[in-house]
Formats: C-alpha cells, structure tokens, sequence
C-alpha cells in the first residue's frame, strides 16, 4: 500500500480525535481505509458515546451503529456526481486499547461509481465526522491498474476536505487482439500437431 506524496503523522497529540482516510481509485471502484484513533484526554467520553448499555465492551450492533454514522457523515462525489459510500468491513479494539491511545478504529468503505470514460477526472472525499472536534489526514494511495494515474492532490486547510484529480487510460485494443491472435495461433499449432502424431 503505497501512499502518493500527502501528509502522513506518525503520532497525534493526546486531545485529539485522529481520523485517517487512504483512497484506492480504480477505474470501477473506489475503497476508502478510514483509520479513527482517539488520544487518551478523550478517551472515556468517546468509550461512552460508544458503549450504550456501560457494559465495558462493545457488541456488535454498537459497533456497527456507530461505523454507520461515520459514514453517513461522509461525501463523495465523481465530476461532481454525487457516490453512495457503503460499509464493507469493520474492525474495532478493545476498549482498555483507547484508554492507552492504542485504539484504532477501522472502517472500509466501498463506492461503485458509474461508467467513467476515459480522460481526466475528478474525486472529491469529505469527511464531515464530527467537524471541528477531529484532527484529519486524507491521502490517495498509488492506484493498482495501470488505467488510473493519480495527477494531483488538493485539501483544505485541515484536510477533511481532498480533491484527487486524476486520469483514466482507455484498454489497450492492441494488447487484447495480440492476445485473441496469440491464442488462435497457438489452437492452430495444435490442431497441427495432433494431425501429426495421428498419421
């Protein structure tokens, strides 16, 4: 997992609600990591919003409440075509790991865009997640297909805010009909081999 040039913390000051977002752009698809890490000085008021029922661990509807509105405060959108952010996973600590500023959250959130055409393009990711009372990062990380080519970043000035510009390359016509020819020749020697042995 390769991060383009962004801004990257190795650690978050102990008042803070640190909410990390790495994006995987792909010509289909777009996944979103959202690491959330509170500091210790607010620990026990975000173990309380967490933990409903003061049981001292987190059941899974909790959990899953509670993944669903960070993504629900989240926005997407293609050339200004708005996205539909959906939970695919969920992982979270145990609570005793956020007392220690050791509980990391984490969330994976997927969003089918629609036919996007070759060219250049627009992402634009808003983390509206408790505004003003989090500290953000936002970064795109080196696309996987050679078809995406992340050209720019921009953010705003606390990085809740990321527009990745980048480009989609067309499929290669070239590559396909070398490999349907490559194919055809290789049946062909085949059918010629066979021939061959039978006779």
């Amino acid at each position: 997992m390769t991060v383009i040039a962004g801004t990257d913390v190795s650690a978050h000051r102990r008042e803070d609600y640190l909410q990390a977002a790495r994006i995987d752009l792909e010509p289909d698809n777009v996944l979103i990591t959202l690491d959330l890490t509170p500091g210790i000085d607010v620990a026990d008021w975000f173990m309380a919003a967490l933990d409903h029922d003061r049981n001292g661990s987190l059941s899974m509807d909790e959990q899953r409440g509670y993944a669903g509105q960070v993504v629900s405060a989240l926005e997407l959108a293609i050339d200004e075509r708005p996205l539909q952010p959906r939970l695919v996973s969920w992982s979270f600590p145990e609570l005793a790991a956020f007392r220690r500023g050791e509980g990391t959250i984490r969330l994976r959130i997927q969003a089918t865009p629609p036919s996007v055409s070759a060219g250049s393009h627009q992402l634009l990711f808003r983390n509206k997640h408790l505004a003003g009372h989090g500290a953000y990062l936002a970064n795109a990380l080196v696309p996987e297909s050679a078809r995406v080519a992340v050209t720019a970043q921009r953010r705003d000035s606390d990085q809740s805010e990321l527009t990745i510009e980048y480009t989609v390359h067309p499929d290669s016509p070239g590559a396909t009909g070398a490999w349907v020819l490559g194919s055809l020749a290789a049946a062909f020697l085949m059918v010629r081999f066979r021939r061959a042995t039978a006779i």
